[in-house]
């Protein structure tokens, strides 16, 4: 079986909230993501390092936390 070129571990999972009361369209490398206003999805660790996310990151407009999978709720990072 051919290795995948990504892979994940469960301690590299975060929750990403749009915080503001728009919603948010992100242009990934997987594709467009679109992220209601006020609502939260699940993402890799690597997708934080995609200069648009870390732009609305900085400004405030998305809240990242480290997701705690044992507790099944989002811990701050």
């Amino acid at each position: 079986m051919p290795q995948q070129p990504y892979t994940w571990q469960p301690s590299d999972v975060y929750t990403i909230t749009n915080t503001t009361d728009e919603n948010v369209l992100l242009e990934l490398e997987s594709g467009r993501l679109r992220i209601d206003a006020g609502r939260s999805v699940r993402m890799t660790g690597n997708a934080l390092q995609h200069p648009q996310v870390m732009e609305l990151s900085r400004a405030g407009k998305l809240q990242i936390e480290k997701f705690n999978w044992r507790k099944r709720k989002d811990v701050k990072r």
